[in-house]
C-alpha cells in the first residue's frame, strides 16, 4: 500500500508534488502504521479513507495549477515591459501625474466651482489605489525599472512625516540657540530635515549594493538610485506650493519638464546621458517652483507681511531645496567614481607586479 500510496502521488501537479509529495507520503506510512497497531478494521478505514479523498485532491490540485497559470499568463505581459517602451513610461509616469497633473487640474477645477471636492475624491482615491497596487507588485517583481519612481515617491512621504522626526530632533538641540541668527549652514541645514530620511535611504541602496548580491543590478546601473531620487520630486514641489493659490501653471510645467526627463531617460543607452537628463529635469523642474512662487506671492492673502524679502526667502528656501536632491543624486556617482577609481588602481597594480 506504501508503494501504491507513493505511485497514486504522480497524478498530482509536478510543482505540488516536489513540494508536498515527501510530506504526504510521510503522513501516509505513518497513520498506516499506527493503524497496523490497532488491527486490520483500522488499517481498511484508513486505506479507504486516503483513497477516497485522493481523486478529488488531484483534480482540485490540477485546476489550481490551470487557473494561476492562466493568471499569470493574462498578467505578466502588463507588466514585464521592454525596455523603452510606452508601457514602460507610461507606467513610472504614475507618481508624476499623480501629483503634477491630477492634483493641481482637481485644484483649479475645484476653485473655479466647475467640481466639487466629492468628485476630486472620486479621482484621486482611485489612483492612489493603483499606485498601491502597483507599488506592491514591483516590489513582488523585484522593482523593474518602472517601479522605482514609486519607491523615491514613497520614501518622500515617509522622509517629510516620519524621519524629519527622527533626523531633525538631534539638529534641533544641537542648534536651537543658533536658530534665530541668520547663519546660512544653520539656514542649509534646516531646510534640509524633510529630506534627509531620503537622503539616507539612497545612501543605504548604493551601500547595499556594494555589498550584496541581491543589489547587484543598482550597481551594474548605477543611475537606477538617482531615478528612485527622481521619484520623489513631485511630492517635494507639491509640497512647496502648499498654502499657495493659483500655482497650477507652474505645477503642470514641472510635471511636463519631468515627465519628458523621465522618457529620455528611460530611452537612451547612455548612462551619462540617463544621469544628465534626471539632473537636469530635476534643476529646470525645482528652477520652475522658484520661480513660480516669487511670480505668485504678491496675489496671496496671507495674514502676512508681503514684500520682497519674502520672495528672497521662498526662492532661497525652494534653492536649497534643490541642493538637496542634487546632493543625493551625487551619491550613486561618487560611489561610480571611486568604483572606477579604485578598478584602474588594481590594475595598474596588476601590471607593475607583472
Amino acid at each position: 500500500m506504501k508503494r501504491l500510496y507513493a505511485l497514486l502521488l504522480n497524478l498530482f501537479p509536478r510543482s505540488y508534488r516536489e513540494e508536498y509529495g515527501d510530506e504526504l507520503q510521510a503522513v501516509f506510512n505513518l497513520s498506516l502504521n499506527d493503524a497496523m497497531k490497532l488491527g486490520r478494521a483500522e488499517v481498511v478505514r484508513v486505506i479507504l479513507r486516503e483513497l477516497i479523498g485522493l481523486p478529488k485532491a488531484v483534480v482540485l490540485e490540477h485546476l489550481r495549477e490551470r487557473r494561476q497559470a492562466k493568471m499569470n499568463k493574462g498578467f505578466d505581459p502588463y507588466l514585464d515591459f521592454a525596455n523603452g517602451s510606452w508601457k514602460e513610461f507610461l507606467t513610472a509616469l504614475l507618481p508624476f501625474f499623480l501629483t503634477g497633473g491630477i492634483m493641481p487640474l482637481l485644484n483649479y477645477l475645484g476653485r473655479a466651482r466647475i467640481v466639487s471636492g466629492m468628485f476630486g475624491a472620486v479621482i484621486v482615491l482611485p489612483m492612489l489605489g493603483l499606485f498601491i497596487i502597483l507599488l506592491m507588485v514591483g516590489a513582488k517583481k523585484g522593482m523593474p525599472r518602472w517601479s522605482l519612481p514609486y519607491l523615491g515617491f514613497l520614501l518622500s512621504i515617509l522622509s517629510l512625516y516620519l524621519f524629519s522626526a527622527v533626523f531633525g530632533t538631534p539638529i534641533y538641540l544641537l542648534f536651537r540657540n543658533l536658530r534665530d541668527q541668520s547663519l546660512l549652514f544653520i539656514d542649509i541645514l534646516w531646510d534640509g530635515i524633510y529630506w534627509y530620511g531620503l537622503l539616507f535611504a539612497i545612501f543605504l541602496l548604493v551601500t547595499l549594493s556594494r555589498v550584496s548580491p541581491t543589489f547587484q543590478r543598482f550597481k551594474n546601473d548605477w543611475t537606477l538610485p538617482c531615478f528612485v531620487l527622481y521619484g520623489a520630486v513631485p511630492f517635494a514641489l507639491w509640497i512647496t506650493f502648499d498654502e499657495y493659490v493659483g500655482d497650477e501653471p507652474y505645477t503642470l510645467l514641472a510635471f511636463l519638464v519631468l515627465a519628458g526627463g523621465a522618457w529620455v531617460y528611460l530611452r537612451s543607452s547612455n548612462e551619462g546621458t540617463r544621469f544628465g537628463t534626471l539632473f537636469i529635469a530635476m534643476t529646470l523642474a525645482m528652477f520652475i517652483a522658484a520661480v513660480g512662487k516669487v511670480l505668485l506671492i504678491p496675489s496671496q492673502t496671507w495674514p502676512i507681511t508681503i514684500d520682497g524679502g519674502l520672495a528672497r526667502s521662498e526662492f532661497k528656501h525652494t534653492i536649497t531645496m534643490w541642493g538637496w536632491f542634487a546632493l543625493g543624486m551625487m551619491i550613486p556617482l561618487a560611489s561610480r567614481f571611486f568604483s572606477r577609481t579604485g578598478n584602474s588602481s588594481q590594475v595598474s597594480l596588476s601590471e607593475g607586479r607583472f
